[in-house]
């Protein structure tokens, strides 16, 4: 009899425990159970791969439901929904697999994917004015805060150490994404020894979306540089090569890499105070605008901006044409008005 079932209630698979750890190795035995034609294994391959390297990332080498639950939240903010609904499907297969073999608990079982009202990729583009005028309210609040934090009578030197290094972590994060492009999550995983200068140009190897590792070499404007060293030389802390890129500052967190959902959340929050509070503007919406902005300045080089943004297919970039298309379609409709009425214009 197998040590799992593969038909546990949602209350039973909850309250399981794993004994062991998760093996990686699995994954190939489980694709060869499958046994499925190159493009479907192709695809699961890829989905499980993101999977594991969640939980690599995550410091979770026994995962239960409640980390199932965790990663859904992940992949729900940096995928659309039928992408997140690919993965999680993939996931589930592969602990119903595991359960029925009797090598892994089925902590995934009745896992679905969420409703989403909202694609993220049609989240709105900011314009160049908006993009100067959130950074400019980035870089004017961080100031006042760190001024606040003179006038403090309690540990004063301590509270402007730490007002100054909270600003300028969040102006260089914001700028990572406006300019660099980079999810969240990757701003995340980022390490300080993930960030070179070569012949006087600086790159940072980003840990994108299922890779094991930063491999993707991401070419920094100066100034975006600049903002990074200026933080770095801000902290607290004394960080080594390993050290996370972008540290949180709390107490009982303090040390440890800042969370993508604090990072969205932090940036959501400084959008709102530079005037822009909307649903349809998040913090994936300075990837989105990176993406639109590379495509107007290449002259909408659909290949130059799939390179930049680190795209797998040319149809995921085609996402940031969409705006120029509505504006094309809108001049189109009154012409067509124009050409059926012309007579009775005239």
């Amino acid at each position: 009899m197998d040590r799992y079932s593969i038909t546990a209630a949602p209350a039973t698979a909850a309250a399981i425990v794993p004994a062991e750890d998760l093996k990686p190795a699995l994954v190939s035995d489980f694709i060869s159970f499958i046994d499925r034609g190159e493009k479907t294994t192709r695809t699961y391959l890829t989905n499980l791969k993101q999977f594991f390297s969640w939980l690599a990332f995550e410091g979770i080498t026994r995962p239960a439901r409640a980390d199932i639950i965790l990663y859904r939240e992940h992949i729900t903010r940096e995928h659309k929904a039928n992408t997140v609904k690919q993965y999680l499907q993939s996931v589930r297969q592969f602990f119903a697999w595991t359960a029925a073999s009797g090598l892994y608990p089925n902590i995934a079982a009745n896992i679905h994917a969420p409703k989403i009202k909202n694609d993220i990729h049609r989240k709105e583009a900011l314009t160049p004015a908006d993009v100067l005028r959130i950074e400019q309210s980035i870089a004017t609040t961080a100031a006042a805060r760190t001024a606040e934090a003179g006038n403090a009578v309690k540990d004063k030197a301590g509270r402007i150490d730490r007002a100054t290094e909270q600003g300028k972590r969040l102006f260089a994060m914001y700028v990572l994404a406006v300019n660099a492009g980079l999810r969240t999550v990757e701003i995340s995983r980022a390490r300080v020894k993930d960030l070179e200068e070569r012949n006087g140009k600086a790159v940072l190897y980003v840990w994108g979306k299922g890779h094991e590792e930063a491999d993707a070499k991401k070419p920094l404007a100066p100034a975006v540089y600049d903002a990074i060293k200026d933080y770095l030389q801000s902290r607290s802390d004394r960080p080594t090569a390993n050290s996370p890129l972008f540290i949180s500052t709390g107490n009982r967190s303090g040390g440890k890499a800042i969370a993508a959902t604090t990072i969205s959340k932090m940036l959501k929050q400084a959008m709102k105070e530079a005037g822009y509070n909307s649903e349809r503007i998040t913090a994936h919406s300075l990837r989105h605008t990176a993406g639109n902005s590379v495509l107007t300045i290449t002259d909408t080089n659909i290949y130059m901006t799939q390179m930049y943004m680190r795209h797998a297919s040319p149809k995921t970039t085609e996402i940031y044409i969409h705006k120029d298309t509505e504006t094309q379609d809108s001049e189109i409709a009154e012409k067509l008005y124009n050409y059926y009425h012309a007579a009775a214009m005239a």
